[in-house]
């Protein structure tokens, strides 16, 4: 078999039995088909199943040499571990030389995220007398008030809401279930939205709460609005919040979780809320709690503004 044969057998694996999002796969590819071709850069006959640890390290360390961040030299050599594992565990290689291999230490990064002011001033700024403008209200609703994750939020259908108990079911990460609450903010976004959907989709046909914008003639509505669209939608009303181009869909997520925890909710329901696999993933939010008590310690202790 050819490297790319085993590389095409892995995101077979990838795709079918882990589940994983298109995003995922498409990054694992690409990562997969660098690393090839950084090997056969020095050898055309290598055989991927026939390296060592040092070509991973080797490879590593020409990404450092590009510039690359730490965090994503480290996403590569996820990648690379992965496909290792799954080499190993198929008795392809007797050996998963990349097991052993170090993450690169990455910095501790403070997820950028609302105060609650701005987040107030967000949600008021779509134009609740078009369609388009009550559509954009329940998304950046949905992103503050669940803490949805933006590939979680196309691929709601309209099967997944419970309106009477607020609750809506959410396929997440490996393709696990997680149910999130909603707030009374967003049942009326939602009820304000479905009177328009109905109004101007035919209903029974749509599948997903946020069909596709260019819809086709054979599948009017059984197509999810695309990440891009949404991206788009929640980055040009944070523009009009704040200058701070970093924010994004993803950062309303961080202030869901921030806000939460600003206001006495326990870690561990957080972690349950947002859908991560373990605690130390929601960890990082308590370094920006930790923050805020640094700055209230140097505004109001009388030895720390010395």
């Amino acid at each position: 078999m050819t490297n790319n044969d085993y590389l095409d057998q892995f995101i077979e694996y990838i795709s079918f039995e882990r589940m994983y999002s298109s995003h995922t796969i498409r990054s694992y590819k690409n990562d997969l088909e660098e690393y090839l071709a950084f090997l056969q850069s020095y050898d055309t006959s290598v055989k991927v199943t026939k390296t060592e640890k040092s070509s991973i390290q080797f490879f590593l360390q020409k990404l450092s040499e590009k510039g690359l961040t730490a965090r994503t030299v480290a996403r590569k050599l996820a990648t690379l571990k992965s496909f290792y594992k799954y080499l190993f565990l198929n008795q392809v290689t007797q050996k998963n030389i990349a097991a052993t291999v170090k993450t690169p230490k990455l910095p501790k990064h403070l997820p950028d995220f609302l105060k609650t002011s701005e987040a107030k001033s967000l949600m008021e700024l779509p134009d609740l007398s078009t369609i388009e403008g009550k559509r954009d209200r329940l998304i950046l609703e949905l992103f503050y008030s669940t803490g949805v994750r933006i590939s979680e939020l196309i691929n709601i259908k309209l099967k997944d809401i419970q309106v009477e108990n607020r609750i809506i079911r959410i396929l997440g990460k490996g393709n696990k279930e997680r149910l999130v609450i909603f707030s009374s903010y967003v049942a009326e976004a939602y009820k304000q939205y479905m009177i328009e959907i109905v109004k101007h989709n035919d209903i029974q046909s749509q599948e997903y709460l946020f069909p596709s914008i260019r819809k086709s003639k054979s599948n009017n509505s059984s197509n999810h609005i695309c990440q891009k669209t949404v991206y788009n939608i929640v980055k040009k009303y944070l523009r009009q919040i704040s200058n701070n181009e970093k924010l994004s869909p993803h950062s309303i997520r961080h202030t869901f979780a921030t806000h939460l925890l600003n206001n006495g909710a326990d870690l561990v329901a957080v972690k349950e809320l947002l859908g991560h696999s373990s605690l130390s993933s929601t960890q990082i939010y308590t370094h920006v709690q930790i923050e805020k008590l640094k700055n209230e310690y140097n505004k109001s202790h009388p030895h720390a503004k010395k």
